[in-house]
């Protein structure tokens, strides 16, 4: 029985391979600590919001949009909403225009989550995304969506953790353990070269096939 599900398993792969979808190295999420051991959505939540793991324990964390039974889940390094979960910044902007009018999805299909839950200096955010990283582990294990969007390379390499030149990534469906990842432009970049939004749109179109 067990060879028989293995080898029903490679086929999958294979039909996902031959349709496009590419690989990279699978960094599995390790829960170290005794507080991640929960099995209820708003103890995390919770639990988030109490957040004292980290230098910038005295900074309001950020849970993200989080939407159990989204389809998708956008994936930004720092928190794109305030704390509000309202959409008042250029980047929260354009992100809502993209999830409306070019995916044709409500905001109540989707979730937009960050890497890191604060407002983070550069200087510490690898530091700080080892103690964030379990919270965002644990959100993508409740979510029911496995399609998650890597907004900007400095995404990827945290999340991923892989070097692999972007440029061979971006736009295209790569499988990570039991998600499907989807690298694209980061919403600033955007915003700061403007010539971009053709091949983003194009992406994004790619994208909504996947839904």
């Amino acid at each position: 029985m067990q060879t028989l599900h293995t080898l029903l398993t490679l086929k999958k792969l294979y039909l996902l391979r031959a349709l496009g979808v590419k690989y990279c190295n699978p960094q599995p999420p390790i829960y170290t600590q005794d507080s991640f051991k929960i099995n209820n959505p708003a103890n995390l939540q919770k639990l988030i919001q109490e957040c004292q793991l980290c230098p910038q324990k005295s900074s309001i964390p950020h849970i993200g949009l989080y939407n159990l039974k989204s389809k998708i889940t956008f994936l930004s390094l720092s928190p794109i909403l305030d704390i509000q979960l309202r959409f008042t910044s250029k980047n929260s902007q354009m992100l809502k225009k993209i999830i409306e009018n070019v995916l044709l999805l409500s905001l109540k299909e989707v979730s937009i989550l960050s890497l890191l839950k604060c407002e983070i200096p550069k200087i510490s955010q690898h530091q700080c995304y080892q103690s964030c990283k379990n919270y965002l582990f644990k959100q993508l294990e409740f979510s029911e969506n496995k399609l998650i969007v890597l907004l900007g390379q400095e995404v990827y390499e945290f999340f991923c953790d892989d070097k692999t030149p972007y440029e061979n990534l971006q736009g295209k469906s790569l499988k990570w353990g039991d998600f499907l990842l989807f690298p694209t432009f980061s919403l600033t970049q955007l915003l700061r070269q403007p010539q971009l939004k053709i091949q983003a749109h194009q992406e994004f179109l790619t994208l909504k096939g996947y839904l």
